[in-house]
């Protein structure tokens, strides 16, 4: 009993530590809750996808507002536009605050400020320079470029004129590339705020009503507020990582080396694994990329042709033709879609020729080893000329290879002889006399009768 006591006595005090721990945790009785997250990257699917969870959390949670802390140089217009999405259809007002000092909102990450309930911005901060670019920072083709910009100042006047921002300037942000600092974007009535820290901002947002797309105001509540930091988890930071479209081109390309040489020398197993989990992480990355599938098949088509140099006699041409279509899928890996990741063209052109080249070497050295001549088995031994161990008619012993086979002979052949290994049956050397060995004998000539 007195164990038994003891043993409710500890769990008594197990579940007042976890119940103390979890009121820690939550937001007390009468304090606002607001979530803050940092959108510090590139805007892509795994950024959309975080903003995503965030506001969900938020929703659960009960908070009063969420912080996007913005700090971005742009990136993909759809993921920019799901986004938006996402941040429109929020129940939790949603404060856009381009910070630290330093920090920006450009390109797409401007459209995502503006698309926020309140736009704010921290001393040193700049945001604008929206006209949309190819995927490698390149211009868009006249027509091309007039129907995107026309569609993302569409996308601009519909999230600003219900806040009360007004259109030009906004609009300019696009049309014409113009970038504000905050004193800047502050006179032209573009954000609302400019505040130097997170305390300063949640001071000059308690009591502020807010104008919702969609939604009725509301007024904001922030005073004495509990703040709670969201960050991405790890395996987020990963994947916005290897979401990369440099880093996505290098993974494919040693993905694509590793199982070459899996395949062209079975049972490394180390290239092959290598190979598996570096091709997974690209594919990947490439379903979350303005991936061009032409060029990926080329990449491929590529190794299959390095793989047929070893097996089919071409003189070089599987080679070349795996070379060509490598660099070709280099090319074309990628749309130079607008609003897309801008990426080093070159830099993924050149690690496929570079790719090209190792295969090429790993294919000749196959092609080298494979003209070796054989040094086991029957192929090392038909062709040899070795001695006879005894005397041998019909059967007998020879010596070859360091041991003593069993070895037949059609004709017969004397002890010590020199005899060549015609062929081999299980265990048994076929042998037939050297050219020229005197230790032949020679058959005798049939006696002729009267």
């Amino acid at each position: 009993m007195r164990f038994l006591g003891l043993a409710v006595a500890s769990w008594s005090a197990s579940l007042s530590l976890l119940a103390g721990t979890a009121d820690a945790a939550a937001p007390r009785p009468g304090k606002p809750l607001v979530i803050v997250a940092d959108v510090d990257s590139e805007i892509h699917a795994v950024t959309a996808s975080f903003v995503g969870r965030v506001i969900h959390e938020a929703e659960q949670k009960n908070a009063v507002a969420i912080v996007l802390r913005l700090d971005t140089p742009g990136g993909r217009l759809d993921s920019t536009r799901e986004l938006t999405r996402t941040i429109l259809s929020s129940r939790v007002p949603v404060v856009g605050y381009v910070s630290p000092p330093g920090a920006q909102a450009a390109s797409a990450g401007f459209l995502v400020l503006m698309a926020c309930d309140v736009a704010a911005m921290a001393p040193g901060t700049n945001t604008g320079a929206a006209s949309p670019v190819g995927g490698s920072g390149e211009d868009l083709p006249r027509t091309m470029k007039k129907k995107v910009t026309e569609d993302m100042s569409a996308l601009l006047r519909s999230v600003v004129v219900p806040r009360g921002r007004p259109i030009q300037p906004a609009v300019d942000a696009v049309e014409e590339a113009l970038s504000y600092s905050e004193t800047e974007a502050k006179e032209k009535k573009l954000v609302e705020v400019v505040a130097s820290d997170l305390t300063d901002l949640l001071k000059q947002l308690d009591g502020r009503a807010v104008k919702r797309v969609g939604k009725p105001d509301s007024v904001l509540v922030t005073a004495g507020a509990i703040v709670k930091e969201t960050e991405m988890t790890g395996l987020q930071r990963a994947l916005a990582v290897i979401a990369s479209p440099a880093v996505a081109g290098l993974l494919f390309l040693i993905g694509l080396v590793g199982l070459y040489s899996e395949m062209s020398h079975p049972g490394a197993i180390l290239p092959g694994v290598l190979g598996g989990i570096c091709l997974l992480l690209a594919l990947f990355a490439l379903s979350v990329l303005p991936t061009n599938w032409a060029g990926i098949g080329l990449m491929l088509l590529g190794v299959l042709f390095f793989f047929l140099e070893i097996q089919l006699a071409s003189h070089g041409l599987f080679a070349i033709g795996g070379g060509v279509s490598m660099i070709l899928g280099a090319v074309l890996l990628f749309h130079r879609e607008e609003g897309a990741p801008r990426f080093d063209f070159w830099f993924v052109t050149v690690a496929a020729a570079a790719t090209a080249a190792i295969l090429a070497a790993l294919s000749f050295k196959a092609l080298s080893v494979q003209s070796l001549p054989v040094t086991t088995g029957e192929g090392a031994l038909v062709g040899q000329v070795v001695r006879a161990r005894s005397a041998i008619h019909q059967t007998g012993r020879v010596f070859a290879d360091g041991a003593v086979w069993e070895a037949r002979s059609a004709v017969p052949v004397a002890e010590g002889a020199q005899v060549e290994i015609v062929g081999v049956e299980g265990l048994l050397l076929l042998v037939r006399p050297a050219a020229a060995d005197p230790g032949v004998t020679a058959p005798k000539a049939p006696e002729r009768t009267a």
